[in-house]
């Protein structure tokens, strides 16, 4: 829309121009070497090295599964299910990361290569909860991707989503985009996800799994879903949430994460104002794990909390990140806002329950 506004103004302003005399045309027998080259937009940035550079690596997904499907008069039969989807290798040994509600109940999970090698994959472990699966084919050697540091990400970024849609032949499908926001919370068919990136690159189905990249060929999110009934609007979830995901999956074969048992929201300059709060960020506590560690501990719903052992938490991104970075069985020192008044708590973390 902002390269055709800019077209369309450019033109208003040719056919305005008050000056008559016109453009000179060059004599038709000038070289072609020596035309100038056309200008590159500033606005449509071009993708093509990027693509070259990712492509290699994005994978397309096709699984079988067993599905049990009932009729008024037959009663209940199993049958089997063809889907596709698409994953992205991020290590050279064939680790490749996917969602998971693309091999979810598969019996069998062929990767397809944009070279045409076909391989059949193994699961290595799934989180039905982030909606991320990990799966491995055999071999060494393949082109990987690498992630993007998270924090890096801005609203209006470009961004290019890569995918297997609609199961087109011929190869991966290119869109571009951009951020339109972030830290989006949306509800799927397998449950509700959090911090997911919000773009208007095409995704469609069959994108599912597929990589969403910056300009540095870089992942920054995995292409997740669609929004029902709008135009332009798609789901990646945030490389802040795949590459710790990940990292336990390889580690344990599960998501294992550390927990101390709160629901937590940002604070803001304006939320502070609304609810005369005493600091003006922060990570709110808006729900309370009845038993959990954080209740046992002492902290209260409406508890703000502004420090993690000794670092200060602005938001509820830092809030996990230093909860995150901790093991199981550690006593982290939570302080927080209780009104007024400054409180610390001795709290433990404890593995985080993974529900579907």
């Amino acid at each position: 829309m902002a390269a055709t506004l800019a077209a369309i103004a450019l033109l208003s302003a040719a056919c305005s121009d008050p000056d008559p005399t016109p453009t000179p045309i060059p004599p038709t027998d000038t070289p072609a070497a020596a035309q100038p080259a056309p200008a590159a937009s500033p606005l449509l940035p071009s993708v093509t090295q990027v693509v070259a550079r990712v492509k290699p690596s994005v994978v397309s997904i096709s699984t079988t599964s067993l599905v049990e499907r009932c009729g008024l008069f037959f009663g209940c039969v199993t049958v089997e299910e063809d889907n596709a989807g698409t994953g992205v290798i991020f290590d050279s040994e064939g680790l490749i990361v996917t969602n998971d509600h693309v091999i979810e109940n598969a019996v069998r999970i062929t990767v397809h290569l944009v070279d045409e090698r076909t391989f059949e994959a193994a699961i290595v472990g799934r989180d039905p909860v982030s909606d991320l699966a990990v799966v491995k084919i055999p071999g060494e050697g393949y082109p990987a991707v690498e992630f993007a540091p998270p924090d890096e990400l801005r609203e209006g970024d470009w961004v290019i989503a890569i995918g297997n849609a609609l199961a087109l032949v011929g190869g991966p499908t290119v869109t571009l985009g951009i951020v339109g926001a972030l830290d989006r919370s949306i509800t799927t068919a397998s449950g509700h996800l959090y911090d997911m990136i919000q773009t208007d690159a095409g995704i469609n189905p069959g994108n599912s799994g597929g990589p969403l990249v910056d300009l540095e060929g870089r992942v920054v999110g995995i292409n997740t879903a669609r929004a029902q009934g709008g135009e332009g609007i798609g789901f990646a979830v945030s490389a802040f949430t795949v590459v710790p995901v990940v990292e336990s999956i390889l580690e344990h074969g599960r998501v294992v994460f550390g927990w101390i048992g709160v629901g937590v929201r940002d604070v803001t300059p304006v939320i502070a104002s609304q609810e005369g709060l005493p600091v003006s960020r922060g990570a709110m506590v808006s729900s309370l794990e009845v038993g959990g560690p954080a209740e046992r501990a002492g902290i209260r719903f409406g508890d703000v909390i502004v420090y993690v052992d000794g670092v200060e938490v602005n938001s509820v991104k830092q809030f996990q990140r230093e909860v995150l970075r901790h093991p199981i069985g550690h006593e982290a020192e939570v302080r927080v806002m209780r009104g007024d008044e400054a409180m610390s708590f001795r709290v433990p973390l404890e593995v985080q329950p993974r529900f579907p």
